[in-house]
């Protein structure tokens, strides 16, 4: 028989408890987070593969939950005319006098397509505006086809209420 720490009679018993002790502990860890409330961010689009457009904007309102410390977790939708809602969900975090926001954005279309988008948000905390960039990859269900990555870029401007609908 080995002598190796983890097949040592005992041990595996230890780590059992120490398995069971970390479960029942995890629900009163969940417990720890916050809920904030809701924002309200006001996107301006600017910039789209091809270079500038002509801007467009739109609103979009997060659930927010404060994870402990300077972490928060960011979930929103926000209407689209050419499918299903766009949702998007993340993670934003406090460095210095800035929150970024690193988001998943996702949308189904009843055409097939699947959009998929990784958006990277940057807002000043003196003055609630900022920028964000997002790239997408999506995907056709029907025809089996991948279109272009997509570029989007512009500006936000961060509202600490709900949006006005």
């Amino acid at each position: 028989m080995s002598d190796l720490p983890f097949r040592r009679a005992g041990y595996a018993r230890t780590w059992r408890h120490l398995l069971l002790g970390l479960l029942m502990v995890l629900p009163l860890l969940a417990g720890a987070q916050s809920y904030m409330g809701k924002v309200c961010m006001i996107v301006t689009v600017t910039t789209r593969d091809q270079g500038p457009v002509t801007p467009e904007r739109f609103a979009v309102e997060f659930e927010v939950s404060n994870l402990g410390g300077s972490t928060y977790s960011a979930a929103g939708s926000f209407p689209s005319s050419t499918g299903e809602p766009m949702v998007a969900t993340g993670i934003a975090t406090v460095v210095g006098g800035d929150i970024f926001f690193n988001m998943v954005i996702t949308e189904a279309h009843a055409d097939g397509w699947r959009d998929t988008g990784i958006n990277r948000t940057r807002l000043s905390l003196a003055t609630m505006t900022g920028t964000f960039y997002e790239i997408g990859h999506d995907y056709n269900t029907v025809s089996r086809t991948y279109d272009q990555t997509r570029y989007t870029a512009g500006t936000v401007e961060l509202s600490l209420s709900a949006c006005q609908r």
